[in-house]
């Protein structure tokens, strides 16, 4: 378990996590940009993440274990990832599905940061916010999967951990966005 949570690349996520996490609640004068940039950041940590259990989920298919990730202990993602009974919705692995739902909520976030005062920018908060929303029972499912259904349950899949916080940070900050909206201090020099 130890070795799992040594991993540099794990390491590397993990500050990254935690970066966007003090973005989302430094307070400044520029509150919506650090939101801004925080829900742009753990969206690029998300898409990281589940690329890089998508390279996981290849590297066992086609060489039956990889020296990406441990396969041993609780915390391990080599038998979650690699289990093709809970690794796939319509056959297509989760990774896949994380970097397209990742890369919608990077557009939602890149939009709103490039230009937060243009017409549709109230819309695309909505749908960042919506989104989101809409990952969040995925999550809850695949937790449920890895605690529960996987062959030796209970495992945590790290990678998999970080894609689910990536999420959960940009529903965050999103959420905190549209409150600073709604009390009309979107702009820098409304508070």
């Amino acid at each position: 378990m130890i070795e799992s949570l040594t991993d540099p690349i794990l390491i590397i996520f993990i500050i990254a996590l935690t970066l966007s996490a003090y973005l989302m609640f430094v307070n400044n004068e520029k509150k919506t940009t650090m939101l801004l940039i925080s829900s742009l950041s753990f969206s690029i940590i998300g898409i990281a993440s589940s690329a890089y259990t998508y390279i996981i989920h290849n590297k066992m298919v086609l060489q039956g274990s990889t020296s990406f990730c441990s396969s041993e202990g609780i915390v391990q993602c080599g038998s979650v990832i690699g289990d093709p009974q809970w690794n796939n919705l319509f056959g297509i692995p989760w990774g896949v599905f994380g970097i397209l739902s990742f890369s919608i909520l990077i557009f939602f976030s890149l939009c709103l940061y490039l230009d937060r005062h243009a017409k549709w920018s109230e819309d695309y908060l909505n749908y960042a916010w919506w989104a989101g929303i809409a990952g969040l029972p995925f999550v809850a499912l695949l937790i449920v999967i890895e605690l529960t259904q996987v062959e030796g349950a209970p495992h945590i899949c790290p990678f998999c951990t970080v894609a689910h916080i990536s999420l959960i940070g940009y529903v965050s900050s999103i959420y905190f966005l549209r409150i600073r909206r709604n009390m009309g201090k979107w702009s820098e020099n409304e508070g």
